[in-house]
């Protein structure tokens, strides 16, 4: 235990900020290696060792801080100007390892816990030395709130994890108490000539201009009101997301170690299987022309490899590419001040499920369907809706085409978990079809040009139940705006999920979809009669370096 001590402060029990189900403060040992090992020695003594008291129905619990050191301890908000400086120095200088940290996995629980910061004369000096206390705490019982913590750490640690917003004359940018050198005050400004302010005025003008074009339809990520998801259903996403990745990652960790390469170049992993989930064959034979690939093979085989039957001719199956084109369609959803692009579904004969807030912003104008298997772009009528999602906790809108012989998806309806299952979202995401010269074409009037169908691929990383009865799929593949309304595939070409919001964080942007047991629930009572299968995918592939059969 240290001997200095430094401050003490008392908390609510609704204050701590947990990781693995422990209020990190209890992990203070742990933290303390890891950032040895992580960050160095210097950035690990950064952090205060706690002593915690956590009190009883009269007595609030309280937390006493201490540090290595002799000198006698003092607020950095007593600190003067140079001090200050040098002090914010080297802050930034050993907080950096922590942007890492937080951004990995594994570790990223445990750093955001250490950035949080109570916001209470939360960094000490010891002598020259700042020491940072009150970390793992966040005040007025907001220590599992996920809403409440990007703006309070900006007020916090985060102020000393980016760049200062100026750098005095002579002050190095790297400067530690061992090194410092005095710093000049700042000059006289000089006055500014009025040229001087066109390149400012002309960056505003540029700001403005692509603000106003976010606030166009069509270019935000989607929906426009963000759905009713609690506090609490986001925290218990992200852990399960957080839980997954680790599951993967030790999975991945495990193949790498006991994987076995042939002499014949074939890699084998410790399950037998190799990486894209096939069975190798005798050593010395080639793959056969197709083959079974477990569903959640570490390396997915790709959509134009994997084998999807094709109902109208059982001895010529489709690739999943071609099976998903055939069934995924663009929707334009006209109004006065221009358009709305976003992607469909086909669910039965002349029947296309898309998103709600996709077909609102048609308001009186046309909802046109564009995609590869239609000759040209058709009219369709709204059969039904049901949003919006913050509202109604659904998104769903179902059309009627005037044609009838676009083929369907099958619904899965799982009866285990997806949690891992390798899937493939397939759309017409807004940041592409803004490069496409098909639908550049389609947009100056040319009925017969055909946008390119864009398709990414992912994981499930949990399925959660937000709000009452809402059922989604959080997942990896990378969405933006124009995927609204559009399938999520597995690798057998089955519809596992609706996808239908992002929801954007400090790190990385999540992908949402609406599940296949709400979209079912939509489609009742309606004259769609979809086809659902609740077996377990078992797909069917061409091995690299078999022979591709015609079809």
């Amino acid at each position: 235990m240290a001997e200095q001590f430094l401050s003490k402060i008392r908390v609510d029990q609704q204050d701590f900020v947990e990781a693995g189900g422990r209020a990190v403060l209890e992990r203070h040992d742990e933290l303390r290696a890891m950032l040895s090992d992580r960050a160095g020695p210097e950035t690990a003594a950064l952090f205060a060792e706690p002593l915690i008291s956590r009190g009883n129905d009269t007595a609030p619990p309280s937390i006493a801080w201490y540090a290595d050191g002799s000198e006698a301890p003092r607020p950095f908000s007593a600190l003067s100007g140079a001090e200050r400086d040098r002090a914010e120095a080297w802050l930034r200088d050993h907080l950096r390892p922590l942007r890492a940290l937080a951004e990995d996995p594994e570790t990223a629980d445990l750093a955001w816990g250490l950035l949080s910061t109570y916001g209470q004369d939360d960094v000490m000096m010891l002598g020259e030395r700042p020491v940072v206390v009150n970390w793992g705490l966040l005040p007025g019982g907001r220590g599992a709130s996920v809403a409440s913590r990007p703006a309070h750490f900006e007020a916090g640690l985060g102020r000393f994890l980016e760049p200062p917003a100026r750098v005095r004359p002579q002050a190095a940018p790297h400067v530690t108490p061992a090194s410092a050198t005095a710093v000049t005050p700042l000059a006289e400004p000089r006055r500014l000539r009025p040229v001087a302010w066109v390149p400012l005025i002309l960056l505003l003008l540029l700001c403005g201009g692509v603000l106003l074009w976010l606030l166009q339809p069509g270019t935000r990520l989607f929906p426009p009101d963000a759905p009713k998801l609690s506090e609490a259903d986001l925290l218990q996403a992200q852990i399960a997301r957080n839980a997954s990745l680790r599951d993967r990652a030790e999975a991945l960790e495990a193949d790498l170690a006991g994987a076995v390469c042939r002499a014949d170049g074939v890699l084998i992993l410790p399950g037998g299987l190799t990486p894209d989930g096939l069975t190798p064959p005798p050593e010395g034979t080639g793959f056969p022309a197709r083959a079974a690939a477990a569903p959640n093979a570490v390396l997915p085989t790709q959509a134009g490899r994997v084998l999807v039957p094709d109902p109208d001719a059982p001895d010529s199956p489709q690739s999943l590419l071609e099976h998903i084109a055939a069934r995924t369609v663009l929707i334009l959803a006209g109004n006065g001040s221009g358009g709305f692009a976003g992607s469909g579904l086909v669910v039965g004969p002349g029947l296309v499920v898309t998103n709600q807030h996709v077909v609102s912003e048609a308001r009186d104008g046309p909802i046109l369907v564009a995609g590869g298997a239609l000759g040209a772009p058709v009219e369709a009528t709204v059969l039904k809706v049901q949003g919006p999602l913050a509202e109604t906790g659904a998104d769903f809108a179902l059309l009627e085409l005037p044609v009838t012989d676009l083929p369907a998806f099958a619904l899965h309806r799982a009866g285990a978990p997806l949690t891992l299952t390798n899937v493939i979202a397939a759309g017409y995401p807004g940041d592409v079809l803004e490069v496409d010269g098909g639908f550049a074409a389609l947009q100056a009037g040319d009925a017969g040009a055909v946008p390119a169908l864009t398709l990414t691929d992912g994981i499930v990383n949990t399925e959660q139940r937000m709000g009452e009865g809402t059922d989604l799929l959080m997942h990896s593949a990378p969405l933006s705006s124009g995927n609204s309304g559009g399938p999520l595939v597995d690798m057998c070409g089955r519809v596992v999920g609706v996808n239908s919001f992002v929801r954007k964080g400090p790190m990385q942007n999540r992908g949402f979809a609406l599940a296949v047991s709400d979209l079912l629930a939509f489609l009742e009572g309606t004259q769609a009669d979809p086809v659902i299968t609740p077996d377990a995918c078992a797909p069917v592939v061409r091995p690299y370096g078999a022979s591709v059969e015609p079809g």
